[in-house]
């Protein structure tokens, strides 16, 4: 069976298996075991500095009621765990390529005749399935093949996730950052990391934020001091393993008007970046150990808008900063 158009699936792992995605001991990679079970919020665990937090919503799969999906706007496609496509009897379709974060395997591919997400609707939609580990108890991931004509709203304070159509308004008093959409959807904003102009990726799969070789090159052309960068092994949702390296970068700017403190970041030439046809510019991924700290963002993805909740008492924008 030849093998569908390719799949993005940068963030599942590294958000859902903490210990086994990022491990901050020199060679040192966690074996990946399956981790106690989620004892917080429903549909959404805000992040704290010792714990990644992860957005999930409730979605139907025909008769299927009350399945948990990660929300990943990283991600080009859906998918499943293997124990899930099994629960729901999708129908076998043959195989696709899945792109993770280190690299590339081919992986089953399934279809199901209707899927529900908050007002949207979706027929014979198709998923990649992944290793039952990768999703550490929930059900899935919905990528943007799932998102990309509707609007995100987030509310850690209150644990509410809502997906819905886009209704082409914008909240008001809060900040927005234009996106450029890329890839089908992938959102792709101007920044800075200290001096050095970047394109950031909201990706809300990732829970760490992670840099390419090309922006640790010129953080340090721009004599950044980056002699604290200490090993780091990262796992994703394939095989694959990759190298990089951890440090604590300089304050990081979105947009313009969003400002976030000294971030850590893992830096390495990623396959995703590959994929993003990003290796050469310098390029940030803004994870949840960023996301997860706001009360409240909003993706509009027709808009092309990532829209943040303003606190009139912090001007501009201001983050949390992370070690």
């Amino acid at each position: 069976m030849s093998a569908a158009a390719g799949v993005t699936v940068c963030g599942a792992a590294p958000r859902l298996l903490a210990q086994a995605v990022v491990s901050d001991t020199t060679g040192q990679v966690a074996s990946g075991t399956e981790p106690p079970p989620d004892t917080g919020p429903r549909y959404a665990v805000p992040t704290t500095l010792d714990r990644a937090g992860r957005i999930v919503a409730p979605v139907t799969i025909g008769s299927t009621e009350s399945l948990r999906f990660i929300l990943d706007t990283g991600a080009n496609r859906s998918a499943v765990s293997a124990r899930t496509a099994a629960r729901i009897g999708a129908t076998t379709t043959g195989e696709t390529l899945v792109h993770g974060i280190t690299g590339a395997a081919v992986m089953p591919q399934v279809e199901v005749a209707e899927m529900r997400l908050g007002d949207l609707r979706f027929e014979r939609h198709r998923f990649a399935v992944l290793a039952d580990t990768i999703f550490a108890g929930v059900d899935g991931i919905l990528g943007i093949d799932a998102l990309q004509t509707a609007r995100i709203d987030i509310d850690f304070g209150r644990d509410i996730v809502t997906v819905r159509h886009s209704t082409n308004q914008r909240p008001k008093g809060w900040l927005i950052v234009r996106a450029t959409v890329r890839h089908r959807g992938l959102l792709l904003i101007p920044g800075r990391v200290g001096r050095v102009p970047v394109k950031a990726i909201i990706d809300t799969g990732a829970e760490r934020s992670l840099g390419n070789e090309a922006l640790f090159s010129a953080l340090e052309r721009r004599r950044t001091d980056t002699s604290e960068a200490r090993p780091t092994t990262v796992i994703g949702a394939t095989a694959q393993v990759a190298n990089g390296r951890t440090y604590l970068g300089p304050p990081v700017s979105l947009g313009g008007g969003a400002h976030i403190g000294a971030l850590s970041i893992t830096f390495a030439d990623f396959h995703v970046f590959q994929v993003w046809d990003l290796l050469r510019t310098p390029a940030l991924v803004i994870g949840m150990d960023v996301l997860g700290t706001l009360n409240e963002f909003s993706i509009d993805y027709p808009r092309g808008e990532f829209q943040l909740k303003v606190d009139r008492r912090l001007p501009p924008v201001q983050f949390g900063a992370y070690d």
